[in-house]
């Protein structure tokens, strides 16, 4: 989006004023935005390194950050980019050490808490500041995160049923079923360790929000913070689907409509929403192309079973 409205700035009138706003944004803001990027992503690498080393370490702080900003660039650039996201991050995690059902515990807890975070933001946001949200849609999204929680923590303590469901399974599969099962099942997550976890995850969500605040203090000084967290929560649901990669084009409409609908004028909105994905977007995008370079090209990660 950004490189089509820099060749049709001179055509749209709104998107050659929200360049020139871009030359007035307050550059305190944006560098502490791009802190704030930088510390969400390390949030991501430290839920990913609680999760996985819940039987016994297999990896640290730095590889989970590299891998994350890695398969983040593979997410948001491709067509189907969170396919190839997660079969990357299984595979590098799979070359730590990390058994089949670790590797599976941490896709399902990761991405549901995720989602209970950005929910219940929404919830409080909708709470302290009026913000009209679709309660089917928060709530049909919270109930599908906490199932899987609940569902996975279930299976850690039931697999002699599971044993005999996957004594129903073709047969080539059988054996692997009830490996991965036995896997699951030696789990044991202490409330402490699941309290950290949990908290780093609400921190990625929260310094997420930050970029997003920050970017708009950068245009308006005094962007409201229940405004601006309602476009946020609204502009992540939508973006979830992933219609584009990296959801371009998809995002920034809604962003700067959802900005637009809290008080901010098109031109301020658009440059804020502008700033909001060079930085989440194009710049995280950009470094963890790098990482995935120089780290995990040429291991064949992508291509081998």
């Amino acid at each position: 989006m950004a490189v089509i409205a820099f060749i049709f700035r001179d055509k749209l009138g709104f998107i050659a004023d929200a360049f020139d706003a871009l030359g007035r944004a307050d550059p305190g803001p944006v560098a502490a935005a791009l802190a704030c990027a930088v510390a969400s992503i390390l949030a991501m690498a430290a839920v990913m390194e609680l999760l996985l080393n819940v039987e016994r370490r297999v990896t640290g702080i730095w590889p989970c950050t590299a891998i994350t900003l890695a398969s983040n660039s593979w997410s948001t650039t491709l067509p189907g980019g969170p396919a190839f996201s997660a079969w990357l991050t299984y595979r590098v995690q799979r070359s730590w050490g990390a058994t089949e059902g670790v590797c599976g515990w941490f896709f399902v807890l990761s991405g549901a808490l995720s989602t209970v975070w950005l929910i219940l933001i929404g919830v409080a946001t909708a709470l302290l500041f009026g913000a009209q949200l679709s309660p089917a849609a928060l709530a049909a999204s919270l109930a599908t995160a906490l199932l899987s929680m609940a569902a996975l923590w279930w299976a850690t303590g039931h697999p002699g049923r599971l044993r005999r469901w996957a004594a129903l399974a073709p047969e080539r599969a059988r054996a692997k079923l009830v490996e991965v099962i036995d896997q699951v099942a030696r789990i044991r997550m202490t409330r402490t360790r699941f309290t950290l976890t949990a908290m780093y995850s609400l921190l990625n969500r929260l310094f997420d929000l930050s970029v997003f605040w920050l970017c708009c203090l950068a245009i308006v000084p005094s962007a409201p913070l229940g405004a601006v967290t309602l476009a946020f929560i609204i502009t992540k649901l939508a973006g979830s689907a992933q219609v584009t990669p990296g959801g371009v084009g998809t995002v920034e409409s809604i962003a700067a409509a959802s900005l637009v609908a809290s008080g901010f004028s098109l031109v301020d909105a658009t440059a804020a929403t502008l700033i909001y994905r060079a930085i989440s977007f194009a710049f995280i995008t950009a470094a963890g192309w790098v990482v995935y370079f120089v780290a995990y090209a040429g291991r064949g990660l992508m291509l081998r079973p």
